[in-house]
This record gives structure tokens, sequence and C-alpha cells, in this order.
């Protein structure tokens, strides 16, 4: 039997498929090849742009940081600009400044780097170093009856009255504590009331428009000490009567109803004893410079007296009082007397570190107090002077940062 073998080398059309299915195969990769440079390069400029990018947001952060370094030194922020920018590491960069309120500065950066362009905004506030930064301050606590008012304003805009809408002035009428905080009904906070370390706000159908949250650390009281001057006896004005520039101690000052007591600028006067009878008056003429009344034991404000600078700039009068009316069960000591009565008016700072004070109804302050303990009768009212933030500060300004964002380039 034969059996039939079937050769196909001498078919044409077989090896042309087979030749076919090669070509193919080759075209594939190399498309396949084409595919994967194209994504390769794509990824690679794609890394590039990401790049140049974080490098042009580099270039801002840079000009921010050299903004704040001009800020922290008394400068106003500026940072080259368009025309003229800073160079740095082969990018550019400029920084301008503007005010956004109070004690706030609107710092607006631009970096640029291989053509890419980055914005980024920073808004500051500037935080004088100031022990005056609240409307009261209670080291042992604080203590509002009912229907007291506290706000803020800002005397360098004008009266506290041309600022007040809805009720109240300006919203940064802080309240604070080593220890607790009470407010009673009706008793309005505009701004923040912040306890000591664990301790609490109670709030008896009071108000509070800002932050409750207790601090994290005390506040420390700086120590007082009584200055040296002239020695000029006592003083009494039965008639209205006038104490010079200069620095001078006095043993007692009284002032008699219906009389005014006028003390000019610039002046320190420490008294051992201040009694000021119901309507009568203390006018700080601040046209030369403020006044410091340093006051050794007994504080005694009847109805209706003022303690009030002509300007009427809390900034221009500070009252310390050494005065100690606080208990101490492991001492025996004679306590000192501080009374403030109802309707009186004070302009200025004041500062009692080892006073309790309780203070009768319908008591005004404009400025800012701050004592061992702070009682307050009803419809007590106090407006705290913004302006005490930058006027009474005392060395290095530092900043806290309110917000920071990246900001659409517009060419």
């Amino acid at each position: 039997m034969k059996t039939a073998r079937i050769d196909n080398k001498g078919n044409p059309s077989r090896r042309g498929s087979g030749l076919a299915l090669i070509v193919m195969s080759v075209a594939g990769l190399a498309a396949l090849s084409a595919a994967m440079v194209t994504v390769s390069l794509g990824s690679h400029r794609e890394q590039a742009a990401e790049l140049r990018k974080s490098q042009a947001s580099y270039m801002c952060q840079a000009g921010l940081s050299q903004a704040m370094y001009q800020l922290q030194r008394g400068q106003e922020g500026v940072v080259g600009s368009a025309h003229n920018p800073s160079n740095w590491g082969g990018g550019k960069f400029w920084v301008g400044s503007s005010s956004g309120g109070v004690n706030i500065t609107v710092l607006n950066s631009t970096g640029t780097d291989g053509g890419d362009t980055v914005n980024q905004q920073l808004v500051v506030r500037s935080v004088p170093t100031n022990m005056w930064t609240r409307a009261l301050f209670g080291k042992d606590r604080v203590a509002l009856d009912s229907s007291v008012i506290i706000d803020s304003y800002n005397s360098t805009l004008g009266t506290y009255a041309s600022q007040v809408s809805g009720g109240k002035a300006r919203s940064n009428g802080a309240v604070g504590s080593n220890g607790n905080i009470t407010a009673g009904s009706g008793t309005k906070v505009w701004g923040n009331a912040t306890p000591g370390p664990g301790h609490t706000v109670s709030l008896h159908e009071a108000t509070v428009s800002g932050s409750t949250t207790a601090a994290t650390s005390q506040v420390v009281f700086p120590p007082l000490s009584v200055p040296s001057y002239t020695a000029k006896g006592a003083l009494s004005a039965t008639s209205n009567k006038t104490i010079p520039a200069g620095n001078w101690t006095y043993t007692n000052i009284s002032v008699s109803e219906n009389k005014t007591l006028t003390i000019t600028g610039p002046a320190n006067v420490v008294i051992s004893n201040l009694t000021m009878v119901s309507n009568s008056n203390i006018s700080i003429n601040d046209a030369g410079g403020p006044v410091t009344l340093t006051i050794i034991d007994n504080v005694k404000l009847d109805s209706n007296s003022n303690i009030i600078p002509v300007s009427k700039n809390p900034a221009n009068l500070r009252i310390n009082m050494l005065s100690d009316n606080v208990a101490d069960p492991e001492v025996v000591v004679a306590l000192d007397t501080v009374s403030i009565s109802s309707n009186s008016t004070v302009y200025g700072v004041i500062y009692a570190p080892e006073a309790r004070i309780r203070i009768d109804s319908a008591f005004t302050l404009y400025g800012a107090i701050m004592a061992r303990d702070l009682s307050f009768d009803s419809n007590c009212k106090f407006h705290f002077d913004e302006n005490l933030l930058s006027a009474m500060s005392s060395g290095a300004t530092t900043y806290e940062v309110l917000a920071w964002r990246e900001i659409s380039h517009s060419n």
C-alpha cells in the first residue's frame, strides 16, 4: 500500500500567509513601542510641568518668608515688584502688601520658574508684646452681674458713640481669667471669654459672641514697684487745682464734690491714698504727654466721679494700684480699701495685681482693667480700646497667621 505525502514547501500562498503574520506582529510591536514612547514623553512633560509649578510655589514661599522677615523688623513687607523681581535659584518672586483691617496685613506673593507662575496669599495679624489685649482680666476670677455690656472700639477711628451699631461698637471686647468666668442674665460679651486652664465659663442667660475655650496656660502678672519722687505732702482739692507736669509723690489726694483736679502730662504721680467725693473729677491734660498714677493703699471713687484725659485717649492714663485687700489666712494685715461706686467713668487702663475690685452698677470704662479678682454689678459697661494693642506695646511684635491660600494668577 502506498501512502501519499503532502508537501507544502512548494506552495507560494502558504508562504505568503506566514510572512504576513510576521509583518503584522512586527508592526504591532512597533505601534506598541511608539505608544509607550508617547506615554513616556507625556509623563515626562507632566512631571516637568509639576516640577516647574512646585518650583514656582517655592518662589512664592521664599517671597512670603522675606516679607515676614521685613514685617517683624517694622517694615511694610513689600519685596520687589513685577518689573523688578527678586531672583533666587533660577526663579523670581515679588510680594505686595496691603491692610486688611486693624493690625491685619495681607501679603500677596507671586513666584515664577520656567514660565510657570503661582500666586499665594498670606493674611497675618500683628500681636505686640502687650499685657493690654482684653477689656477685662481677673487673675482669680471674673464675675459679671446682669446686663453688663463688653465690646470694643478704636479711639483712632473716632469716638465710641460714632462706632456703635446694633447696640455695640466692635467685637474685640475679650474677657479673660486664670480662674472661672461667670455672667448673669442679659450680659453680652462681644468677643472671647477665656477661662484659665481647667476652668469654665458659666453663662446664666448671658451671651458670648466669640469662643469660650479655656486657655492652655496662665497669664503672669508682672509685679509693681513704687518709684521715688519729690515729696509734696497732702493735696486737698476743695477748689479747682492743678498738678504741673513732672514726677511727684503725695501722701493723700482728695477731690471735693463738684471740683476738678487737673494733672498735666507728662507726669508720674505717686499717691498713698486717693479719695474722690461724689460728682468730683480728675482731668488729665494729656496734650504734652501721658500720665501714670501709682496708688499705694486706699482707693475710693464715690458715685458720679470721673477720671478722664482731655483727649479721651485711654492710652494716655495708666492707674497702678498696689492695694492689697485680699485676706490671706496665714498673714494678719490691715487690708486696703478699693471702692468704685456707681455711675463713675474712667478712660484709661487700671492695673491692680493684688486687689479685689468690686464695682457698683452703671460704671463705665473706656480702656482695660486687670486685677486679682473682678466683680461687677449690673449695667456696667466696658469698652476695650483696640488702639491699646499698639499704643501700649513693648518689645518685639509677633505675627499670628489668620489664613493662607493659593489664588488665581492674572496677567
